[in-house]
């Protein structure tokens, strides 16, 4: 076990106590909730490679210094496979229906064309972000794939699709690193509030079926952590959560603090989730969010990347609509887009002597208009261009995308498409009651 290597304690050491220094301000760490941040560091040590921690190294060292054309690649990845969900959580843009994106699945060879482009320098893939990863039924051969090619893997679920032997088996056999389930209550009457549409029991039967395949099959993974949203409505229920999660073998237990939907900053939305009795679990400002360095830099510019289902290539998840993508994987690398002008002028935001000269999505983000550049600069007379979005089939007049490569076809499924091939994936759609 690499935990027990002598280099990756001195590494620790080294990261926690001179984290403000290596990580601008602790961000990375901080990013991480609470009684989680011990269990991924000891992830990105198992699949270890001097060269992705001679990239990680050298992209920090490119924060400080604020550089825009970075060399170097991101280490923090998050590939969307589906953004479609069978919940209504209020505080989710997929669940208030607010994202202008096509839903669908991710074609499998576009993915595996991803991966391979990111294989050297990826230390944790998150294979989430706005949809549940379940409703792709082929999740498994995508986490399979990228852990062959050594790369962390972590996907997210509510574990509302009803699993079967046979799927547990294919998740415990992929070689899935960590498995979070969003759990935000012990009972139906206080998980439904904000799981809305959601069943319980359901996920329980789906945490003991998996439990049992991982004994059975004698795999210490997934890691299975419990992720409790720190509630208004729950908190009364922290208790019982412990002594619940104890009794399902659950890894871990992880008690985050309310995020609020980008853009949002409505006290009373606030005063409406946020918990009232463990102050402990509050935020000093409730709309924060935790990628601003010392109001310097948004740190997502330069160590994380997002990609969605459609090929669509992001900063940070905080930019869901097609229009914000900054490029597209179906028409160009991860190399081009990553240093391409929309990065360069995102970046350039945080330099006080720079002027942008066209639009990007990080102009209208809090993180950026908090930032002590953003406060020095003049107005800058720059707008999205209104364009015509062809959505779910549907023209839409809103300004949200391009032409979309993606149509939705009622109840027949979705159609991917990839380089103008079209793939039928409605096999990929869970037929459940959503």
């Amino acid at each position: 076990m690499v935990r027990y290597n002598p280099v990756f304690w001195i590494l620790k050491t080294v990261v926690y106590v001179g984290g403000r220094w290596l990580q601008t301000n602790g961000g990375v760490i901080r990013s991480v909730p609470d009684g989680r941040r011990d269990q991924r560091f000891w992830l990105a040590t198992r699949y270890f490679s001097w060269r992705k921690f001679w990239n990680v190294i050298r992209v920090e060292f490119q924060i400080r210094i604020g550089r825009s054309v970075v060399s170097g690649s991101p280490y923090e990845w998050e590939i969307d496979t589906t953004n479609i969900c069978q919940l209504k959580c209020p505080l989710c843009h997929t669940g208030k229906g607010t994202i202008h994106r096509d839903q669908g699945v991710m074609n499998y060879e576009l993915f595996t064309e991803t991966v391979d482009q990111i294989k050297h320098c990826c230390v944790w893939l998150t294979l989430y972000s706005w949809g549940e990863p379940f409703l792709n039924q082929r999740i498994h051969e995508y986490i399979e794939y990228a852990h062959k090619q050594k790369i962390a893997t972590i996907i997210s679920s509510n574990l509302n699709k009803p699993l079967t032997p046979e799927m547990a088996d294919q998740v415990v056999k992929s070689g899935l690193d960590v498995l979070i389930v969003s759990l935000d209550g012990v009972t139906q009457d206080v998980y439904e509030i904000y799981r809305v549409t959601g069943h319980l029991d359901r996920v329980l039967d789906n945490l003991r079926l998996l439990g049992e395949t991982k004994r059975r099959l004698g795999s210490k993974t997934p890691y299975i952590e419990w992720q409790f949203i720190v509630m208004q409505q729950n908190e009364h229920q922290l208790d019982e959560a412990r002594e619940l999660a104890g009794m399902l073998g659950f890894d871990s237990l992880v008690f985050k603090k309310v995020d609020f939907p980008h853009g949002e900053d409505d006290l009373a939305l606030a005063e409406r989730w946020l918990p009232r009795q463990h102050p402990e679990y509050l935020r000093e400002d409730p709309f924060y969010k935790p990628y601003q360095e010392d109001r310097n830099v948004c740190w997502r510019l330069w160590r994380s990347a997002v990609v969605n289902w459609d090929g669509g290539f992001a900063p940070c998840c905080y930019l869901t609509d097609k229009a914000q993508d900054f490029g597209d994987l179906n028409e160009s690398s991860v190399k081009e887009v990553w240093n391409n002008e929309k990065y360069t002028t995102a970046r350039g935001l945080f330099n006080k002597d720079f002027v942008p000269g066209e639009w990007v999505g990080c102009l209208d983000c809090s993180v950026y208009l908090g930032s002590s550049a953003a406060r020095s600069r003049e107005p800058l007379g720059i707008h999205a261009e209104p364009v015509v979005f062809q959505l779910n089939g549907a023209k839409s007049g809103n300004g949200n995308g391009a032409k979309s490569e993606s149509t939705v076809l009622g109840p027949e499924g979705i159609v991917a498409s990839k380089n103008g091939h079209t793939v039928d994936v409605s096999e990929t759609i869970a037929e459940e009651p959503v």
